[in-house]
């Protein structure tokens, strides 16, 4: 899979669903030059996202911290990700964006076979009962995740980049939109982290 292709499958599908596009946004990088993730690796950001998510929906952070350093994936937390646990207080913004987290997990389901990634419809009802609970020991779930073929989740990571250019132009020009610019933003962090734009799950730009 390069670059050409997969913008050229993008824009296909950008004009069947007559979702505005420009020729001109740049390419991604190309996969020979990227280091994507493993499907363990997938399954266990998974889990510590599923963490982070508690805080947005009013659990106690300390058991949270406490229960990922139990699980063994205290490590797999990203700096900021660390920060919000160690706290005991978190503003309305950061809950707000804790539950939004979901979203990034129904596209990291996605690549391990587990749920749809629809770009017009929101997460699922019951994304949660597709992997272990919070405080459940995600041990099984980890070592038997199978990841789609990294061809298909780069055609979706160009996709979604072009996907949240279009939704955010609409923001910006008052025009309008079917999709949803933070369910796509989302969406996408997930994808060009797993198909390894960046290492770092903090520093994944969003830039369009």
């Amino acid at each position: 899979m390069d670059s050409q292709t997969a913008k050229a499958a993008s824009l296909a599908y950008l004009q069947a669903h007559s979702i505005p596009f420009i020729d001109s946004l740049p390419l991604l990088e190309s996969l020979d030059e990227l280091s994507p993730r493993d499907a363990k690796a997938v399954a266990r950001r998974i889990m510590v996202l599923s963490y982070i998510c508690g805080i947005g929906f009013d659990f106690d952070a300390s058991e949270l911290e406490a229960s990922l350093e139990r699980v063994g994936l205290a490590g797999d937390a990203s700096e900021r990700e660390r920060d919000l646990l160690s706290r005991r207080e978190h503003t309305p913004q950061e809950r707000a964006n804790a539950t939004w987290l979901i979203e990034c997990i129904q596209a990291l389901s996605w690549c391990l076979c587990i749920a749809d990634l629809d770009p017009f419809e929101p997460c699922d009802a019951d994304i949660f009962h597709h992997f272990p609970k919070i405080f459940e020991d995600p041990s099984k779930f980890i070592s038997g995740a199978t990841i789609r073929p990294i061809d298909e989740i780069y055609l979706q990571a160009d996709l979604h980049y072009r996907l949240h250019w279009a939704a955010r132009n609409a923001r910006l020009d008052g025009s309008g939109s079917t999709l949803h610019e933070g369910r796509i933003g989302e969406r996408r962090r997930a994808l060009d982290w797993v198909i390894g734009v960046e290492s770092n799950w903090d520093e994944i730009s969003l830039d369009t």
